[in-house]
């Protein structure tokens, strides 16, 4: 049994260190902390491999948008905070959300189009998680705190999708994820109440 276990790991080490590394961006995301860009484009770079092995190009082509937002974000808050006009937390205005509901919406039938002419066995769900991925993570760049709940979200939406599709160890990522998106959450709450 230990052998089995042992053998598992070793097969899907990459998978795994990809879920520690996601799970370090978080941490640092949620104290605000700059380093959590490159830890973030280090976790996707391996998740690139894991779900180009997997043949799951939506997967694949989410953590490329990941990767070039991880570059994006590093340059937003590596700039602000050199000319001392760091971005603050705030909330989202009314328009930007609608506006956000209409490109996931349109990016998710869109995405979910483009799959469903690969392999992806559910390329609509798919193509909706990517279009959440999207969303969250450049809200978390221009730091509006909504960016949190969405990625409670998304995560547990993601969670479901990768059980179904058997990647265990990112099932339990992604619900590591939506608790540390919570907590994410409460510490941008406590800083934005301070402002």
């Amino acid at each position: 049994m230990t052998l089995d276990i042992f053998d598992w790991m070793v097969e899907n080490y990459i998978e795994l260190i990809g879920s520690c590394l996601g799970i370090i961006y978080v941490l640092l995301a949620s104290r605000q902390n700059i380093w959590c860009w490159l830890i973030g484009i280090l976790s996707c770079g391996l998740y690139i491999m894991v779900f180009f092995i997997e043949k799951l190009y939506g997967d694949m082509s989410l953590q490329v948008f990941y990767l070039i937002m991880g570059i994006y974000g590093w340059i937003l808050w590596h700039s602000k905070r050199n000319n001392s006009e760091e971005i603050k937390i705030h909330y989202i205005k009314l328009f930007q959300f609608i506006y956000l509901l209409v490109f996931i919406f349109i990016s998710t039938v869109g995405f979910g189009y483009i799959l469903s002419l690969t392999e992806d066995p559910i390329p609509y769900w798919d193509g909706f998680t990517n279009a959440l991925g999207l969303a969250g993570t450049w809200m978390t760049a221009r730091k509006y705190i909504e960016n949190w709940l969405l990625w409670i979200f998304a995560n547990i939406v993601c969670a479901a999708i990768y059980y179904y599709k058997g990647l265990y160890p990112t099932v339990v990522f992604y619900l590591i994820m939506s608790l540390l998106a919570l907590r994410g959450y409460y510490l941008w709450k406590k800083e934005i109440i301070k402002i």
